[in-house]
């Protein structure tokens, strides 16, 4: 099964918790975690929702939405979206 349908398969049910390596441009990698699954939000200029979590940018690449904790926002959350080619060690725990 690859990345994007374990993706669609997890968020089937709703939101989960997973994390994940993603390499960034710079070619320097940090261990991100967060939730996937929420219905589709928001214009993006760059690519459309395809799912619950998978947007595909004007290019054709794939990126997961993920709600992530971030302090240097008021609400202490943000969205963001991880090219699916960049992410490795992918995790979820589906008892959690």
């Amino acid at each position: 099964m690859n990345l994007k349908e374990k993706i669609e398969n997890i968020v089937k049910n709703g939101a989960a918790i997973v994390a994940f390596d993603y390499t960034k441009e710079d070619g320097t990698t940090s261990r991100r975690n967060g939730v996937i699954g929420y219905q589709p939000f928001g214009h993006r200029a760059w690519g459309k929702h395809t799912s619950k979590s998978i947007v595909v940018s004007k290019d054709g690449s794939e990126f997961v939405t993920v709600k992530t904790n971030n302090d240097d926002t008021p609400s202490g959350h943000a969205y963001k979206s991880f090219n699916l080619a960049r992410i490795s060690n992918f995790t979820h725990n589906a008892n959690a």
